[in-house]
């Protein structure tokens, strides 16, 4: 099966994102620029947040903010590899233990675990 779209059905469908507006996705975007422009073999990786900057609104003359939720419809530019997912730590503790052969092992534990699921732009 065949599948031909334009450029313009595309970027209808790309909302715009509050991402990458910061200090350091701009530093980044600029980085990435740039060893575009010399041909330099790089790869860039980066964070999937699931929400953009924010939406806001004024209601009675105070400022309302609303999670951006830029991924409500997916996102055209993306594939998901989630047979490539890793388990990832956060918190925890280092418990030092010697086993009955008088090694010495270290086990994390306590840690509150995310599975972090690649996706490829």
């Amino acid at each position: 099966q065949e599948y031909c779209t334009t450029i313009e059905t595309i970027e209808d469908a790309e909302h715009d994102a509050g991402l990458g507006n910061g200090g350091l996705g701009r530093l980044a975007a600029c980085f990435l620029d740039s060893c575009a422009s010399l041909a330099l073999p790089v790869i860039g990786y980066g964070l999937r947040y699931e929400y953009g900057m924010f939406n806001q609104s004024i209601k009675d003359g105070n400022q309302i903010e609303q999670p951006d939720n830029w991924l409500r419809e997916g996102h055209p530019w993306e594939l998901s590899a989630p047979e490539h997912a890793k388990r990832v730590k956060f918190g925890g503790y280092v418990q030092s233990y010697t086993d009955k052969f008088g090694r010495e092992h270290r086990q994390w534990m306590s840690s509150q675990d995310v599975l972090a699921v690649p996706y490829y732009v």
